[in-house]
């Protein structure tokens, strides 16, 4: 049997079946379906998979199938990690290449959250030269050191080297920050160059720069993870 009657103190029609349960209009932010004495003040079904909870006619926050947003802010709502354990030469150019590998697409739930970008890649570098790490969102660079003449910029990476430093190793951390700004999907990704354009010197991914097989040529491990930090 199916029932219809309206709840005044709901302010709300109300569907009763016995085999689907209650239900009732979605409402808005503004005038919620589910409310108390305050008319502006309760819960909305906006759209599939989604719940609101509103205080004076503003969203305070929002359950999807994604996550919680909204709910006082720094949250984890997702995230995603790669690891990349093969190696990989990219040839001296000062403008940026692909890290291969090393590349996230996340689709944030909410356009107000935030993305945390962290990791390291590990690299050696031939000496004379200045190598540099990159991290890049939607075809754009971001973290960057403050421009200041011709000098480049980049997230990190390692100075001039000396002759003595040609089997060296590094490491360099990847720590920062970004407004998700919309709720599209983003692809974050490590890039690695060589603004020394008069030197030679190659950058190579998790190995050394000689790479002979012995014990003083190891080989090594870099990581991207992204998170989506509620705001």
């Amino acid at each position: 049997a199916i029932w219809q009657f309206t709840c005044y103190s709901l302010i709300m029609a109300l569907n009763i079946n016995g085999t689907t349960g209650i239900s009732g209009v979605d409402g808005s932010v503004s005038a919620p379906a589910v409310t108390g004495t305050d008319s502006n003040t309760g819960i909305t079904f906006p759209a599939a998979d989604t719940i609101k909870f509103s205080t004076g006619g503003v969203e305070r926050m929002s359950i999807t199938n994604s996550g919680v947003t909204g709910a006082g802010g720094g949250k984890i709502l997702q995230l995603s990690s790669v690891t990349k354990t093969d190696t990989q030469s990219i040839s001296a150019n000062a403008t940026p290449s692909d890290i291969v590998g090393l590349s996230i697409t996340m689709t944030p739930a909410s356009s107000s959250s935030k993305f945390y970008i962290t990791g390291k890649v590990q690299y050696a570098v031939q000496y004379g030269t200045t190598h540099q790490l990159h991290i890049n969102v939607n075809g754009t660079e971001v973290g960057l050191g403050d421009a200041d003449g011709v000098r480049p910029r980049a997230h990190g990476g390692n100075g001039y080297l000396s002759t003595g430093q040609s089997y060296a190793n590094y490491s360099v951390a990847v720590d920062f920050l970004v407004d998700a700004s919309d709720a599209n999907a983003h692809t974050i990704k490590l890039q690695g160059s060589n603004p020394d354009v008069n030197g030679s010197g190659t950058l190579h991914i998790n190995r050394s720069q000689s790479d002979g097989n012995g014990p003083a040529n190891p080989r090594y491990v870099s990581t991207l993870t992204v998170m989506e930090v509620g705001a």
